[in-house]
């Protein structure tokens, strides 16, 4: 099964080039054992490794207009480690690209469970959509898919982790003392939080019924396909006069293409 919670769910309006670096450094720093050093102690290594690099580099060309070369080697070694330093203090560059687009990214596996279940079920219809037979043809609305759907799972999941903060929020707040003061504060709170999660809810069931139109537009091509071969059974019905079951292959058909029709217009609502 694809680990997909650890897989991040970018702002399509983040450059693609950006969003898959984004996604390849955010599986390192997600990987990673270390923890990040304070912002203070990477000051200090830069400050420290600038003042031994300039020192380094002056003792390095007294020394060589003095001809000395032992003093020559201890300012080399003192402009290298001063380097090594300012290294050491500047943040790798996936800590400057996750930096860079904080805010613009929702990781599944940060999110707690109600909010990660709403964006798994917005993430799978997508899959629906995109994946299917009739949306690889070019069967249905190009902008819905590629553009609107993009759009919507990246809203839904902003939203959802909104929620997820706010819901730990309260569940800390709750463990305080219950006064009247909390309460007044909490209880409009909670009312707006859950009419929040019901929109954003609201939101993807609209996917789920889109995808659900897609999957059928899907059965009805499959079969369409099958329908090729309709005319032999035609002929068949033909030859022994069966009105009836003639009138049940035509209607069939129209079926068909109204269900393709069905999920076009879906997408279109969207």
């Amino acid at each position: 099964m694809e680990n997909w919670i650890d897989q991040p769910i970018t702002d399509p309006a983040v450059p693609r080039r950006d969003a898959r670096r984004l996604t390849v450094a955010l599986a390192l720093l997600l990987g990673r054992t270390d923890p990040e050093p304070p912002r203070w102690v990477r000051r200090m290594f830069g400050f420290g490794g600038l003042c031994a690099a300039v020192s380094g580099a002056a003792l390095g060309l007294t020394a060589v207009e003095a001809g000395r070369g032992s003093t020559g080697l201890i300012a080399m070694m003192a402009f290298l480690a001063g380097v090594l330093f300012v290294g050491v203090s500047l943040p790798n560059p996936a800590e400057r690209l996750a930096r860079q687009y904080a805010g613009r990214y929702v990781i599944p596996a940060e999110l707690d469970e109600p909010a990660l279940d709403l964006l798994a079920r917005a993430r799978r219809a997508v899959l629906d959509v995109t994946g299917s037979r009739v949306h690889r043809r070019g069967l249905l609305d190009a902008i819905a898919n590629d553009v609107v759907l993009p759009e919507r799972l990246w809203e839904i999941a902003r939203l959802v982790r909104i929620h997820a903060d706010l819901r730990a929020e309260q569940a800390l707040a709750l463990t305080e003392v219950i006064t009247p003061e909390l309460t007044a504060v909490l209880g409009p709170q909670q009312e707006a939080l859950r009419r929040s999660v019901a929109a954003v809810t609201e939101r993807v069931w609209e996917l789920e019924a889109y995808a659900s139109r897609v999957r059928s537009a899907d059965s009805a091509l499959r079969a369409s396909e099958l329908q090729q071969s309709n005319g032999t059974y035609l002929d068949l019905l033909a030859q022994t006069g069966d009105t009836e079951g003639m009138r049940a292959l035509n209607a069939q058909a129209d079926a068909l293409t109204g269900i393709l029709r069905e999920a076009v217009a879906a997408g279109r609502t969207l």
